[in-house]
């Protein structure tokens, strides 16, 4: 639903399934690909010539993003507008980075907002327009909203884009891997647009292996790490949803920002006993556990043959994702 007078919006993003480059031609021909952008999801509501931004979940990020929200933001030509893209930060060689954007995502001081718009810039890249000058554009097919967002988005310059589409799946994962891309995304052209729904018409072809886990426990720092932690204790939702299934530990990929931050999210969170079953000995022996309410995301090798991530990174807290949003990637 959408009321230019609130100017909110209850519209959830459309997702995509994992896929095979095989399945994701028989898409449509010629193919519809795009990057997958190593950033954080974003629907945005244009009304009354103010931009305002919501997470996948609906929570307000609009305050977070000034230079796409705030006076002197790109000024779209329309009186009112939905669109669907993700935020994205860039590293000193051009390529998206996580990693940067964490930055930025979980700030809410004015001030410290600031120093970051100039310290972390970010771009809007924006493939989907959902509603156009009071029309209700998501049962048209993809190939016309690109359309129509192509035509409302040709003037404006950075920090809002619109990303090339290609029509060669091979060529174009060839692409992204050697630029050290996440994957991409490949989209049937004729598909319809299904808010909050995961739908086989999108498919996402990634290089690495990611997996979103909620942290269930933290494990003590030694060394460098005494005053702050070792490695946090995962999990994801059994297929009911009523239980986590723990699938191991994470102790790399931290910044001593990144860890400072995580403390100071789970202190308040920590209980006397596991919120799970099935920990191994060695790993609750010294545990601080948590609800399990933060949701963070990690890269890792593979999955070993009892379901624990293998050579586990973490790459960053996901906000924007509640505990039982968490897929299991096969």
């Amino acid at each position: 639903m959408y009321t230019t007078g609130v100017r909110t919006t209850s519209l959830a993003p459309m997702l995509a399934e994992n896929g095979t480059a095989g399945v994701a031609r028989a898409l449509s021909e010629p193919s519809w690909v795009e990057v997958k952008w190593d950033g954080i999801r974003a629907i945005g509501t244009w009304a009354e010539g103010r931009m305002l931004l919501h997470a996948r979940r609906g929570t307000d990020i609009t305050a977070r993003y000034p230079e796409l929200t705030a006076d002197g933001a790109p000024f779209l030509p329309v009186a009112d507008a939905i669109v669907d893209g993700e935020i994205v930060a860039f590293d000193v060689h051009g390529r998206p980075s996580f990693s940067l954007l964490q930055n930025r995502m979980h700030l809410t001081r004015p001030r410290e907002i600031e120093r970051e718009v100039v310290r972390t810039p970010v771009v809007y890249m924006l493939f989907d327009l959902l509603r156009l000058d009071g029309h209700d554009l998501t049962g048209l097919p993809l190939r016309e909203r690109r359309t129509l967002l192509e035509d409302v988005i040709a003037d404006l310059d950075a920090p809002v884009q619109i990303p090339p589409v290609f029509d060669d799946v091979d060529a174009a994962l060839a692409a992204s891997r050697e630029f050290g891309l996440e994957g991409v995304v490949v989209k049937d052209p004729r598909s319809r647009y299904r808010p909050g729904q995961r739908s086989p018409s999108w498919l996402k072809l990634k290089h690495t292996r990611m997996q979103e886990v909620v942290v269930v426990g933290i494990r003590p720092g030694k060394g460098d790490r005494e005053s702050t932690l070792g490695s946090l204790l995962l999990a994801v939702p059994e297929p009911d949803r009523r239980r986590l299934r723990y699938v191991g530990r994470v102790g790399t990929g931290f910044t001593d920002r990144i860890l400072r931050d995580l403390l100071t999210r789970l202190e308040p969170l920590r209980i006397d006993a596991a919120p799970l079953d099935g920990v191994p000995v060695l790993d609750a022996s010294d545990a601080l556990w948590v609800r399990p309410e933060v949701v963070g995301e990690v890269e890792f090798a593979n999955w070993t043959p009892d379901g624990v991530l293998r050579h586990a990174r973490w790459r960053g807290l996901r906000p924007d994702k509640r505990p039982d949003e968490i897929v299991v990637e096969s």
